[in-house]
């Protein structure tokens, strides 16, 4: 049994999301992947493949031990120094797998669940939450689990948690991994799967080196200590666009969705979260005719996106003058697709 999540690019509200204010994101097609068999032993043995198959067992007691220290973390980053003997980048989906047995009681033992991702690491397109959204899965379908969606989505984020050290990870990265498709979150309508059918004509682009998500959450958070005033108005204006650009994919309007990126990527660089080589696409993509363009995610570096009306032309453009661009298509496939027992919202 394999389950698929996809990849997320952030469209518009980036950052103001921290804050409440609304943001949309569209699932990618490139995936990670998590398969399921059988080990042959009374433990659970999660395998990192992408990392030279880099695998720990967990007994059972051991995980509703580790679930224990989970709910009573002052911190995340306490959390993790509690558990330094687990290897940090399978901490997450043991964390996962331990509310599975403590809070839900379901039977995890024997299996063996094999991780890997297609999606670029530490870019701006939320492989973390992928993996987390697709080791849920997986793991719910091979215990018969039937929960619904948002309890999947908790667990899932319970993974991304951990992963950036941040209580407030993956609430539009996971939720559109899960659901496919178009989804925006506030803290007041929480996520919320749009009816929007349109295939828009993007271009992925790696900038170079890309600063922690948390570095760049961080500044924005002194900004707003600084200058509250300011740092809220630019943060409406961002929530702005991203109502605005809801509406023009509605409309199938990819000039008014453009002009909305391109406001955004100004908003999101006066925030301080953009860098030299995002600056320098989103210019290039002014120059040569793009709808619109904009850093996707954290910011400082990694993954912009650009709306062009022939992006093979412009992807091949683009690498001319330096910039590694390719042709993504946006998929209304999530991992929600492979849960074989959704018991709805």
């Amino acid at each position: 049994m394999e389950v698929k999540a996809p990849g997320v690019v952030k469209l518009l509200g980036e950052h103001a999301v921290v804050y409440g204010k609304l943001a949309l994101a569209v699932a990618i097609d490139v995936y990670a992947k998590v398969s399921v068999e059988q080990n042959g032993t009374s433990g659970i043995e999660i395998v990192l493949s992408d990392l030279g198959n880099r695998s720990m067992e967990f007994k059972e007691d051991e995980l509703e031990e580790l679930f224990v220290s989970f709910k009573a973390r002052s911190s995340l980053k306490e959390y993790i120094e509690q558990n330094s003997a687990i290897w940090p980048a399978i901490l997450p989906y043991a964390t996962i797998t331990s509310r599975l047995i403590s809070q839900l009681h379901l039977k995890t033992g024997g299996l063996r669940l094999s991780i890997n991702s297609e999606i670029p690491v530490r870019k701006g397109f939320a492989s973390s939450a992928a993996c987390s959204a697709a080791f849920t899965v997986a793991l719910l379908n091979a215990s018969k689990a039937s929960v619904d969606d948002r309890t999947v989505i908790e667990l899932a984020r319970d993974g991304d948690r951990v992963i950036h050290q941040s209580e407030g990870a993956g609430a539009i990265d996971v939720s559109t991994s899960y659901y496919g498709g178009y989804v925006s979150y506030s803290n007041s309508t929480g996520a919320r799967k749009e009816e929007i059918e349109a295939q828009i004509p993007l271009l992925l682009v790696d900038t170079g080196p890309k600063k922690s998500t948390a570095e760049m959450v961080g500044k924005v958070a002194e900004l707003y200590k600084d200058d509250k005033a300011n740092t809220e108005s630019m943060l409406n204006e961002l929530e702005k666009c991203s109502i605005n650009g809801i509406r023009a994919l509605k409309a199938n309007d990819m000039v008014k969705l453009g002009s909305c990126m391109f406001e955004a990527h100004s908003v999101l660089s006066k925030l301080g979260v953009s860098s030299d080589g995002l600056d320098s696409f989103v210019g290039f993509a002014k120059q040569n005719g793009f709808y619109g363009a904009k850093l996707s995610g954290g910011g400082g570096g990694g993954g912009a996106i650009g709306l062009c009306k022939n992006p093979d032309k412009m992807a091949a453009l683009a690498s001319k003058s330096r910039f590694a661009a390719s042709k993504i298509a946006t998929t209304m496939i999530g991992a929600r697709s492979f849960y074989l027992n959704k018991s709805g919202k």
